[in-house]
């Protein structure tokens, strides 16, 4: 190994500068690692000093022998410890002394990950995965090196930010996030905020699939934002013929079968001017990880400015291993979260139920319903549930509740929407909800709502 990639000197630094002054140990163990040094008697050393410290016991040449008296060559723990202090000049320049060590680190990981990815390009997998690969093995480095942010925030750091963005939302001048486009749903979440994962779950034909991609399509057409929709079960063609239907008001049948009325080629062609200024990008390769999702969403917001992520759904996202697929699912979830605070958007996530709710009484669903892994409801910020029971007349009608079973920034509730499923879209709800003992005693309220369609 080439010795750029290692300072032996910048290693014995960092141990002395623990030695000479034993109570900068916790400031820096907070920078290094003991992975982060490369010679491994430096790095047996290192480990010795955490023992102790995480015993109580303070850090000198003669506890550090006492607690391990060899090292890993059989050379003496105090010789080698002893040997180190007298040949640090001065602990005052540890900040300098790590800063190498995990610059030499990180280069050390680069030089690997190349390694891995030039075996991988040998055993001729498809182009596109060694480039994920390589993006992701790249992407995992890029916030090793965290010597130069700060740690800790004292309150009143934070506080006149804080200050200004209530007052900015209490004058209106900045939204809380962004709209559904549905009002009752927006009044619910409070907006869809950057971070935040939000789980939309629902059996298979709730509309969970339409919700999510008519708030896609909210945000890139009307909000003037960038979208992207990963779709693992649609192809891009019907993803796109879903959007003219819904934004023109034209019967989806009648799109599929090319058997359009006179008055539904303007609506197309107004429709398709809207799509085409809307900058909102589909996805529909089959067998995506996450890294892929990541690199490509990633590469995405570099070229585009990303506004919302839209993933049609999580269980068919394929797992990185054959394991346990609850395990795999819960690792999934906790990329997906993790990839929203990253990119600072509110990320949309799809997720199928299973039908523990069909056999209860009202059989309105939990975020506990959530397929394959609870791990899911635990990393959503906001979790909506998409409740259509096709046993009722309301149903039949369309009638939709959309239940927040989770949000963390505010109370949760449900409000009810029309599906207009020939248009494969949600309305508001322009009649009353049911209420209570209406819901307990599964009467009909179908006749209370306006322009119902039992064919919509």
């Amino acid at each position: 190994m080439s010795r750029e990639l290692f300072s032996d000197e910048a290693e014995f630094g960092i141990l002395g500068a623990v030695l000479l002054k034993p109570e900068l140990f916790d400031e820096i163990s907070s920078k290094v690692d003991v992975s982060d040094f490369h010679d491994l008697e430096s790095a047996a050393l290192y480990q010795v000093m955490i023992d102790c410290h995480a015993a109580g016991v303070p850090i000198d040449v003669v506890t550090l022998s006492d607690c391990r008296q060899r090292l890993p060559s059989g050379k003496s723990t105090l010789a080698h410890a002893g040997e180190v202090a007298m040949n640090v000049p001065s602990p005052a320049n540890w900040k300098a002394y790590a800063r190498i060590v995990r610059e030499r680190a990180v280069l050390r990981q680069i030089v690997n990950a190349a390694y891995v990815i030039n075996d991988t390009a040998n055993e001729e997998r498809p182009l596109s995965e060694v480039i994920a690969m390589a993006q992701q093995a790249t992407a995992d480095l890029r916030d090793l090196d965290d010597d130069g942010q700060q740690d800790y925030y004292k309150a009143s750091e934070i506080l006149p930010a804080v200050i200004d963005t209530i007052d900015s939302k209490f004058n209106k001048t900045m939204p809380t996030g962004l709209s559904t486009g549905l009002e009752k749903l927006d009044e619910l979440v409070r907006g869809l905020r950057p971070g935040n994962m939000i789980v939309v779950g629902g059996l298979t034909g709730s509309g969970k699939t339409i919700l999510g991609l008519q708030i896609a399509q909210h945000v890139t057409c009307k909000l003037a934002g960038a979208g992207l929709a990963f779709s693992m079960e649609m192809t891009k063609e019907e993803l796109v013929t879903r959007g003219l239907a819904s934004l023109g008001g034209i019967n989806l049948s009648a799109l599929d079968s090319g058997d359009l009325q006179d008055d539904d080629w303007p609506k197309l062609t107004s429709a398709a001017n809207v799509l085409m200024g809307a900058k909102l990008y589909v996805n529909d390769q089959a067998g995506m990880t996450v890294a892929r999702i990541r690199s490509i969403a990633r590469q995405c917001q570099r070229r585009e400015g990303l506004s919302v992520l839209l993933i049609d759904y999580i269980q068919l996202i394929s797992a990185e291993s054959s394991s346990n697929r609850s395990l795999e699912v819960g690792k999934i979830s906790t990329a997906l979260k993790n990839l929203a605070k990253e990119l600072k958007i509110p990320v949309i996530v799809l997720a199928q139920l299973n039908r523990g709710s069909t056999n209860r009484p009202d059989k309105r669903p939990r975020p506990s319903d959530i397929r394959d892994s609870g791990q899911i409801e635990q990393d959503a910020d906001v979790v909506i549930l998409v409740h259509r029971d096709m046993d009722s007349e309301e149903g039949q009608n369309g009638v939709t509740e959309l239940i927040v079973g989770k949000v963390r920034h505010a109370r949760v509730g449900s409000c009810m929407v029309q599906q207009q499923g020939k248009y494969v879209r949600f309305v508001d709800f322009e009649g009353r909800p049911p209420s209570n003992e209406e819901v307990e005693m599964g009467r009909s309220f179908a006749s209370k709502f306006k322009g119902s369609n039992k064919h919509e």
